[in-house]
């Protein structure tokens, strides 16, 4: 109807000329002009598929060119530097040859930097060392603390029973078999409370003497450059929360 309205308010002598069936010819044969031309442009270049093992999100870079974040490019025929890089692993270099292909794959395996390897070692070390220097310590003297009271009134309950079957031994009226039973479970029980004493002490002792080396450690933290943009990506332990946490510092 619009193009209707447009040509009925040409000059007369131009609406036989524009008529709606001509005008829409016209607009069929651009579209297949232009259809055309995107059909030749699209075959002088080559549909590329990226297939990355050992990168959990990486970045690719094709003759300088930073690529969006997927793993289907069209790249012009040819040969083609390509890049690839994720972080915790070494840049990988290659070359990308299309040949005469309308699409291709392009297969690449990362590896893991050695400095990755480095601080896996070092984060173990320190795991160890706060094991060792803090947090065993505290669970020691806080369970023997807790266990003190508790073996305490069990051992004096059963010495009340002990002394109970050795009266009524003297007199003959119990069995020597529950006299060595009694007297059995009210040694278990010094044993248990003399722990408790020396897990506290004990416990206590490596709170203070340890807990200022645990003060000293430094967290391990690997950083990275991303070699395609100007930011530096840290990886660090958390020992409050058991793993590690991911940071970026950008760079202008």
């Amino acid at each position: 109807m619009r193009c209707d309205r447009k040509i009925n308010s040409l000059n007369p002598d131009l609406r036989e000329t524009f008529s709606p069936l001509m005008f829409r010819s016209i607009i069929f044969c651009a579209t297949l002009f232009l259809l055309a031309i995107n059909g030749l442009s699209q075959s002088d270049s080559t549909m590329v598929r990226f297939f990355v093992k050992g990168g959990d999100q990486y970045r690719v870079r094709i003759d300088d060119e930073l690529m969006p974040k997927t793993n289907k490019f069209r790249v012009a025929k040819g040969s083609h530097k390509v890049e690839i890089w994720s972080f915790k692993h070494d840049i990988h270099k290659g070359t990308l040859e299309t040949g005469n292909l309308d699409s291709t794959n392009y297969f690449a395996d990362l590896k893991v930097s050695a400095s990755y390897n480095s601080y896996l070692a070092k984060r173990d070390d320190y795991k160890r060392k706060v094991l060792f220097y803090k947090t065993a310590p505290i669970l020691l003297s806080g369970v023997s603390l807790i266990a003190l009271p508790v073996t305490f009134y069990g051992m004096k309950e059963k010495h009340e029973e002990l002394t109970q079957n050795e009266f009524l031994d003297r007199y003959g009226q119990t069995t020597s078999a529950s006299l060595d039973n009694t007297t059995l479970q009210y040694n278990t029980r010094v044993t248990l409370f003399a722990a408790s004493i020396a897990g506290s002490v004990a416990g206590l002792l490596g709170v203070f003497i340890l807990g200022p080396k645990a003060d000293a450690l430094v967290e391990p933290i690997f950083r990275q450059q991303n070699p395609f943009t100007l930011e530096y990506m840290d990886l660090s332990y958390i020992p409050q929360i058991n793993r590690p946490v991911v940071g970026v510092t950008l760079r202008f």
